[in-house]
């Protein structure tokens, strides 16, 4: 009798070899591309110019090199300035318009109507009973530049016309021009909404960068330690008689620790990409690149 011939089922057994040989090659190719391309934070530290000025006329002469970035400056090593004495002062409230709270003091209009030097103390404690900020800044703080051609009577702006183009910064276009805060809004709420608390500053000399990055220097400071006050001044810079400042001089430095936890000394051109600023008049010119 003939022996009876056994086959072997190769299809099946080739069929899973070929099924586990590419999950093993996925798995090796994945983890290759996972050692190789990992994702990394693209987002960069703005490297800020560094400067030593001595005086206000040296902050004056600064140029802007024209960059987002360059609209901030690190002045004397970025560190403050203040004296002792200056570091103990607390400025209590006088419930007057430019001492209305304790910590808050700022100062009259010069004799051309431009707002001057504010000085604070920030602390978790005036913080914390800052009410939601209004829609919009009363038609009636009006800081010099705002309006062009108009008039200072020795207490107030009146006259002249406003003129406020939109233009192109960032992805968008955004208004031009700012009532900027010198004491930020977030540290004292209502009392800052004053015409010697405002000067004109462009977009950029506002927020994009501008003054909310020392804002946020100290807000972020007091939320990572409570305890602490922090020292401020924001003075703003004017040539001779023009209208508009050049920028602002921002200065802050905690006190308790003497400037361990923060301590900051920023110039901030009151300027913006694709505008001509005429700061004797308050006239902009818009360049093709911020249409």
């Amino acid at each position: 009798m003939a022996r009876k011939r056994t086959y072997r089922r190769k299809g099946k057994a080739n069929s899973q070899n070929k099924v586990l040989s590419l999950i093993i090659l996925i798995f090796v190719a994945g983890f290759y591309l996972w050692q190789n391309y990992q994702p990394t934070n693209t987002t960069k530290e703005p490297i800020h110019t560094t400067v030593t000025a001595k005086s206000d006329q040296a902050l004056l002469a600064l140029q802007w090199d024209g960059t987002l970035d360059g609209d901030i400056v690190h002045v004397n090593d970025n560190k403050a300035t203040f004296t002792d004495q200056e570091m103990k002062d607390t400025f209590p409230s006088q419930a007057s318009k430019l001492n209305p709270v304790d910590g808050l003091s700022l100062s009259s209009l010069d004799s051309l109507g431009r707002s001057q030097q504010a000085n604070f103390i920030a602390s978790q404690t005036a913080i914390s009973k800052v009410t939601k900020r209004p829609d919009r800044i009363p038609y009636d703080v009006r800081p010099s530049g705002w309006f062009i051609n108009d008039q200072y009577d020795g207490t107030k702006w009146s006259g002249g016309y406003h003129d406020n183009p939109n233009v192109k910064l960032g992805n968008g276009k955004q208004a031009l021009w700012n009532k900027s805060h010198i004491v930020g809004y977030q540290f004292f709420g209502l009392p800052t909404m004053v015409t010697e608390n405002m000067i004109t500053g462009t977009r950029v000399e506002n927020a994009y960068p501008g003054q909310l990055v020392p804002e946020n220097d100290i807000r972020n400071a007091i939320n990572n330690n409570p305890k602490i006050t922090i020292r401020a001044q924001v003075t703003p810079l004017y040539n001779d008689n023009e209208r508009l400042a050049r920028g602002v001089h921002y200065m802050a430095k905690s006190i308790e620790d003497n400037g361990k936890t923060l301590n900051l000394n920023y110039w901030i051109f009151n300027v913006q990409p694709g505008i001509q600023i005429d700061y004797a008049t308050g006239k902009a010119t818009v360049l093709d690149s911020a249409k």
